[in-house]
């Protein structure tokens, strides 16, 4: 199964290095972006698309991280009260169950399984 997935890994590394190495051209010209600021007047950056798409990718991947983060939080609070209650109700059960031996009183012992012994046909 770990080479299975190591071969798998290093042809989607291949795929996404042959799709990089074919439209190389598209990825190294420069786009020009423009923001008309109505105050300040126009703004314009000239961006290569490859830096474009990975400040794209990479501020994605930035915002779902902080949209989880927030989940993280609130779970590990749900997890914490949980475990206080599991504790509680662990500490319950101890207090029951040495209370109920004190009423049972003591247990009968059993003898321990005895042997057989084969009888000798004379």
């Amino acid at each position: 199964m770990k080479k299975i997935r190591i071969a798998l890994l290093l042809a989607a590394l291949g795929f996404s290095g042959l799709i990089i190495y074919q439209n190389m051209g598209y990825l190294s010209t420069s786009a020009n972006l423009q923001m008309n600021l109505w105050i300040a007047g126009s703004f314009s950056v000239g961006i290569i698309n490859a830096q474009l798409i990975l400040g794209a990718f990479f501020a994605g991947l930035l915002i779902s991280y902080f949209y989880g983060l927030s989940f993280r939080f609130k779970n590990n609070k749900i997890i914490k009260s949980l475990n206080g209650t599991l504790n509680s109700q662990m500490e319950t059960i101890t207090a029951l169950k040495s209370e109920l031996s004190k009423y049972q009183g003591p247990t009968l012992q059993q003898d321990p399984p005895q042997s057989e012994v084969p009888v000798e046909n004379t």
